[in-house]
């Protein structure tokens, strides 16, 4: 699933409801505006690694560099 489509469909059933690549989503696109990365590049490097949203929010806390280094996995 492509970040645009777990972004879409999260958004519309919300953060409770959301299956773990739509939380990824909304997880990405949060600490975009916080780090400054590609939300779309972070899940993919994501993905990729198979890191679920709360090993992606807690590299996002412990190492930043990492956040920003999965934008080119």
């Amino acid at each position: 699933m492509t970040y645009e489509q777990a972004l879409k469909k999260a958004e519309r059933v919300g953060a409770s409801r959301a299956g773990k690549l739509e939380f990824l989503a909304l997880i990405c696109k949060s600490l975009a505006s916080i780090h400054a990365v590609n939300p779309a590049l972070v899940y993919a490097g994501a993905t990729k690694l198979n890191l679920d949203a709360k090993q992606v929010a807690k590299l996002a806390v412990d190492d930043p560099v990492g956040l920003g280094e999965l934008m080119f996995v």
